[in-house]
């Protein structure tokens, strides 16, 4: 209320209070993917097209590329009560795999490519938070940036230098310099993204930093797919998750395709491949999409904390190689890549072929779960998104406590959803010092803890011979009424 001299008469209208948490749209879908006889106009090339439903939006698109194959496979969840949210980028279909991977995979500054998903919300009003590029993350390429080893560490370094990479005739590599700010001197060289097509090792530069002397040397050999890699920087910016497809070999080609990552992400990895109806033939193609379409469909039916996993994936009628399984032999290859965090296709005994395993990439147990890693991102990021309208208003008694009982709020509800198995919000007098508040700053602290979901079921079986005193009492009983009748 201003302090301003008013003879009359002046209402105040109070919009102190809680602000209600409005959980984010989890299950929009970001593709990319390639479409040559799209209409141009309808779709462009690098630019986030909003598809709501298998409707109007699809007009133009055309019948060949992927886009139109995978958007097939993510309708095929759409139910009565769901349709399928999507956002599509459509990328040039270039002559060879490799270019068109580079088309995929884009250009950051640009926006071109994946990276066009991040104009998303601010376009088209919409986040993805499942990203896919299905036919485009299985490949191991041969020909990447397989390690850059330090030869000298150089001195005087106060901060990071950029790295360059030149020649070598391959794209895409990208990597990155760390120094250890108490020496001045480089210890490590990290390689962000592998690139593809390098026929000889690429030289490495080293600008910036301040310091000098720093070199090191490049080489070149089998490596993560740069897709999957680019998606999994990616998602840490849209806070998203990521569905990639294994190499849809033997057994050993997927284990080797998921020893490539350790992440902290939500970051499932699918293989083999499936087998689907398309134009009245039988053909393979990658699981990622039908994956992400029953994601969604169960983050709108169930909720965001609940896994896909032991669902029936929609429109398939095999797997490209045979997945023995058995939900009680440990050695069944369904449960080695379980254990091994892959996510494979099986053909239960109850009928279907469901999606079987739901753990992500990662060795920490923390984030061993796709759904819990999911769960607490979008706890996370609902509630960051309710408090904006407390930013820049004055520290006082009625601010604090309406941030605190906007966070309980959505924590109770989400509780009673099962969404979480509980929360609580408090301020911790150790961070929220009165020079801390003095400079702007409040350290708001709650926890939470989306539910696992139950992997393993084991029954106690018991023998009980008490059962048998139970049994001669009950005969005892019935020969004596017997006896009684026959007075």
């Amino acid at each position: 209320m201003s302090d301003i001299q008013l003879h009359g008469i002046e209402t105040v209208e109070n919009n102190n209070g809680p602000r209600p948490v409005q959980t984010i749209d989890t299950g929009v879908i970001g593709i990319i993917g390639t479409a040559p006889d799209a209409d141009d106009t309808l779709w462009s090339k690098d630019k986030a097209k909003l598809i709501l439903g298998d409707g109007d939006d699809m007009q133009g698109l055309g019948d060949n590329g992927t886009l139109p194959q995978f958007l097939k496979g993510i309708h095929d969840h759409s139910s009565r009560k769901v349709s399928q949210t999507v956002v599509a980028i459509r990328v040039e279909e270039e002559d060879n795999i490799a270019d068109t991977m580079s088309n995929v995979l884009g250009n950051s500054a640009a926006r071109t490519g994946m990276h066009a998903l991040r104009l998303a919300y601010p376009l088209l009003g919409a986040k993805p938070k499942l990203l896919i590029a299905p036919s485009f993350t299985s490949l191991k390429p041969t020909d990447g940036l397989a390690s850059i080893e330090l030869t000298d560490a150089g001195s005087g370094y106060t901060s990071a230098p950029n790295l360059q990479l030149t020649g070598g005739g391959g794209q895409g590599a990208e990597a990155l310099a760390i120094i250890d700010s108490s020496t001045g001197k480089l210890t490590e060289i990290i390689v962000s993204n592998p690139g593809w097509g390098y026929t000889t090792a690429p030289s490495v530069t080293f600008t910036g930093g301040e310091g000098t002397g720093a070199a090191a040397t490049a080489t070149v050999g089998t490596v993560n797919n740069p897709v999957a890699a680019g998606l999994h920087s990616l998602c840490r910016t849209l806070r998203a998750g990521v569905i990639v497809d294994g190499p849809n070999g033997l057994l050993e080609d997927a284990l080797d395709y998921r020893l490539g990552y350790d992440s902290d992400r939500p970051f499932m990895m699918i293989d083999p491949f499936v087998k689907v109806e398309r134009d009245g033939e039988i053909i393979s193609e990658p699981t990622s999409a039908r994956a992400a379409g029953l994601q969604a469909r169960v983050d709108y039916e169930k909720g965001f904390w609940h896994s896909p996993s032991n669902r029936v994936l929609e429109g398939v009628l095999g797997t490209s190689r045979p997945i023995e399984h058995s939900m009680y032999d440990v050695s069944a290859e369904s449960q080695h890549l379980n254990r091994n965090n892959i996510t494979t296709v099986v053909r239960e005994e109850t009928g279907g072929f469901k999606l079987f395993g739901g753990r992500n990439l990662s060795a920490d147990p923390l984030n061993k779960f796709w759904s819990v890693r999911r769960g607490h991102d979008i706890i996370i990021e609902s509630i960051e998104i309710a408090h904006a309208p407390f930013i820049d208003k004055p520290f006082n008694l009625q601010t604090l406590t309406d941030i605190a009982e906007t966070v309980n709020g959505a924590l109770r509800r989400w509780a009673g959803l099962g969404a979480t198995l509980g929360g609580e919000v408090w301020f911790d007098p150790q961070l929220n010092t009165p020079l801390t508040w003095q400079s702007g700053k409040l350290y708001v602290s709650y926890d939470a803890e989306t539910p696992a979901p139950i992997e393993t079921i084991v029954f106690e079986f018991n023998r009980n011979n008490g059962y048998y005193a139970k049994l001669a009492e009950s005969v005892t009983r019935e020969i004596g009424r017997m006896n009684s009748a026959a007075l």
